[in-house]
């Protein structure tokens, strides 16, 4: 509930969470928020809970960590509260003679505070006033490697001059596009291209989610956000802005208060699956931190099993 209440407050701030950074400068090292001790990322719904702070710089760091850099938090300031999943004490060792069935291993949703180093003193801060070098190819063509270094992506139908939506079709495991040119820029095509791609992990054959029947209904809001945030973190990877979409309304921005907080659990679960999603369209893998009390673990984000299961229908969006 804490962690809803927070992106709520955002979206009730007229700001959506998942779009916000892409109006922030490309730092070295990444556009995701990252751990200012260890040098690693945040993943999963903590990126969302950082990106939606008031602060510019992306590093973060516990009380303890700040003490360990030589450096303090200044006194009156408020941490960040951000999440990980921790496998139960007495499931950490698998007895031997474990069947398959017995290997699905309790996690319990515990949290750290972290503080920006905006907030801090004496710290010495990695260089952030500038800009990350762009890559030496356009952007348009990091865009396409994205998509075409993923060996196993679904059937693409692009540029179809008389298809007027975009949507991927899980019978036939394909991802269809209007032609490029009714897109009013590239980043709306693009961010366009990577909701549907992100759509299409949940296939049977890739990450099995569960996808709802029809448009409104619990499942098919939970995959919509999946959907919306893997696009959104691979946008940021991409560096292309998307800030001015017909979807930053007062309507569009309504809908997602209402399912927030009919479902609590919501944004948490959707998030862990955009993640898993983003790691499968990349080709990265994640190992979970076995450091305790150090806000390592932290940096795990919830990359805990959530998977759901099967699929349906079509999928329409109209981000044209």
């Amino acid at each position: 509930q804490t962690v809803t209440d927070r992106i709520l407050s955002s979206h009730k701030a007229g700001v959506i969470p998942w779009e916000k950074p892409l109006e922030a400068p490309r730092y070295a090292g990444g556009p995701f928020p990252r751990n200012c001790y260890t040098g690693k990322p945040y993943r999963g719904i903590n990126v969302l809970l950082l990106w939606s702070s008031e602060y510019n710089s992306p590093f973060w760091l516990t009380f303890k960590q700040a003490q360990a850099l030589q450096g303090t938090v200044r006194k009156g300031e408020h941490g960040t509260p951000i999440v990980f999943y921790k496998q139960l004490p007495e499931y950490a060792k698998k007895d031997e003679g474990t069947t398959a069935e017995d290997e699905r291993i309790p996690f319990v949703l515990r949290h750290y505070t972290v503080f920006n180093v905006e907030q801090c003193d004496g710290l010495s801060v990695p260089e952030v006033s500038q800009p990350a070098i762009v890559p030496e190819i356009d952007e348009d063509e990091l865009c396409e490697s994205i998509v075409t270094g993923w060996e196993s992506r679904p059937a693409l139908h692009l540029n179809s001059p008389t298809e007027y939506r975009a949507y991927y079709r899980p019978s036939t495991d394909s991802v269809h596009m209007p032609a490029r040119s009714r897109f009013v820029d590239a980043p709306h095509y693009y961010s366009t291209f990577f909701h549907e791609l992100v759509h299409s992990t949940g296939h049977e054959s890739r990450l099995n989610r569960t996808f709802g029947d029809r448009f409104g209904d619990d499942l098919y809001s939970k995959e919509e956000l999946v959907a919306e945030m893997g696009a959104a973190f691979l946008c940021a990877i991409a560096g292309i802005a998307n800030k001015h979409t017909d979807r930053n309304t007062t309507a569009y921005i309504q809908n997602w208060i209402e399912k927030l907080e009919e479902d609590n659990r919501l944004i948490v679960h959707a998030a862990a699956n955009a993640q898993r999603a983003v790691d499968l369209i990349l080709g990265s893998t994640f190992e979970e931190e076995a450091t305790e009390n150090t806000g390592d673990a932290a940096i795990s984000g919830i990359h805990a099993a959530l998977a759901m299961n099967n699929v349906p229908a079509n999928y329409g969006h109209a981000h044209l």
